[in-house]
């Protein structure tokens, strides 16, 4: 088995996962999807950022829809938030449809639409901390609840306008991992800082 975890007494099992990681191109690893996952009429309104959550989230919550999930990303779709800034600089009409997509949660938001009485969600950010963060948040839930939990790691590099804030080339990362509770027996892969540790641990699971 294989595991993830924040020290030595923060470690979980990984039960399934799906990876897309973008640097020139995208790959996908594990059991992501093509976007035909989604259904149409939802995919097409869907930027990128969430179109990315839902192909690694999907495959994983088909034979548990029920299951809580956690989402962390220390940006959400900054992207989209770009494009809504420079529509209000050039004071054009914003979208709706974009506006509502863009808040933290939306990803979240758009993948309980395609389930039947989907669990519960939270998303977080914690910085360059942000995957420790989700990780440690799904600990602490497993600890009093005990069912498996679906994290959703979501890093895109930062856009053009914000480049100048980029610490590293590493790729942009979604990452999604069915977890529980560790037995003692799992080889434990333990993430670093922002996207560049994200990656590592796709290439760990790989």
């Amino acid at each position: 088995a294989v595991g993830v975890g924040v020290g030595k007494s923060l470690e979980l099992d990984v039960l399934e996962w799906s990876a897309i990681v973008s640097a020139e191109t995208a790959e996908d690893f594990g059991a992501t999807q093509p976007a035909t996952i989604i259904p149409a009429s939802q995919r097409r309104r869907l930027p990128s950022f969430s179109r990315d959550v839902l192909r690694s989230a999907l495959p994983l919550l088909q034979t548990s829809p029920h299951c809580p999930v956690v989402l962390s990303s220390p940006h959400g779709d900054l992207t989209s938030t770009v494009t809504l800034l420079t529509d209000i600089s050039r004071r054009e009409v914003l979208s709706p449809s974009l506006f509502g997509l863009s808040v933290h949660n939306a990803p979240t938001g758009a993948l309980s639409l395609l389930l039947e009485q989907p669990g519960d969600q939270i998303s977080l950010s914690g910085d360059d901390a942000t995957l420790a963060a989700g990780l440690t948040e799904v600990y602490a839930r497993l600890v009093t609840q005990g069912a498996p939990i679906l994290l959703i790691h979501a890093d895109e590099r930062l856009p053009p306008a914000y480049s100048n804030f980029e610490i590293d080339d590493a790729p942009s990362v979604v990452l999604a991992m069915m977890l529980r509770l560790a037995d003692g027996d799992s080889a434990v892969i333990e993430p670093g800082i922002g996207r560049a540790g994200a990656a590592a641990v796709v290439d760990a699971l790989r």
